[in-house]
């Protein structure tokens, strides 16, 4: 998404994902293999001591985090998140029906909801479609949503922190994606779909903008490529 995009232009992002459903799994491996390394540390770094009651989770897709979210807290409340109808209903397919998940199609900018109500909120590979400023917003709306000692653990994509770092980036991460067996025309497709609706701010312009949001404890635990794990405590 550009910096003027507007709610209808959004939309497409929900609708470029519904096309995407069937087969998201795959596709996502093979444009990046490390998608389960990346999934395994979100959930390894979350602090030893939570135990949260009550989650949200933004951008839940398909529900490959959803899935290992629920065998690690089998007794929380998990409301999934996503803008794509078709992903959030295979989500739910995955599921044996329970009270404690909660399915709620919307786009991030449009959440409401109360102070502390969130033990942990949790994200993977969506946070870079909203624009910088969006992000900044999002970050102050999640500290307040969360409880005390609450956490916001998030996997996706950064910027380098200079355009030579980015393009080396770029270059190392096609090279990776193809020896998985992407084709140029699925890579072509990424790369349309990121340069209509995607936002890659640095690593360190998040970390900025998530203690200015009131986190106190920031970490990342686990980086490859354009691609990292933050772990922040309120």
């Amino acid at each position: 998404m550009n910096p003027d995009d507007t709610p209808s232009t959004q939309g497409t992002v929900g609708r470029f994902f519904d096309q995407l459903t069937d087969g998201y799994t795959e596709v996502i491996e093979r444009c990046f293999p490390r998608y389960r390394e990346m999934l395994w540390a979100l959930l390894e770094y979350l602090p030893s001591d939570a135990q949260p009651r009550n989650i949200l989770e933004l951008g839940c897709g398909t529900g490959n985090l959803s899935v290992l979210l629920r065998a690690r807290y089998p007794d929380a409340i998990i409301r999934l998140v996503d803008i794509s109808s078709d992903s959030l209903q295979t989500c739910e397919q995955r599921f044996s029906p329970t009270p404690r998940l909660v399915f709620q199609q919307a786009d991030f900018r449009d959440l409401r909801f109360a102070d502390s109500q969130f033990d942990l909120v949790i994200s993977s590979i969506a946070v870079h479609h909203l624009t910088a400023e969006e992000k900044r917003v999002m970050f102050g709306k999640i500290n307040c949503w969360l409880s005390a000692n609450g956490v916001f653990a998030y996997a996706d994509q950064h910027a380098g922190a200079s355009d030579d770092l980015n393009r080396k980036h770029i270059e190392n991460w096609k090279a990776l994606s193809r020896q998985a067996g992407s084709t140029a025309e699925e890579w072509e497709m990424w790369m349309q779909h990121q340069r209509d609706h995607d936002h890659h701010d640095s690593l360190c312009d998040q970390i900025d903008w998530l203690r200015d949001a009131g986190f106190n404890i920031i970490d990342c635990p686990w980086r490859y490529l354009l691609w990292a794990v933050l772990i922040c405590r309120k």
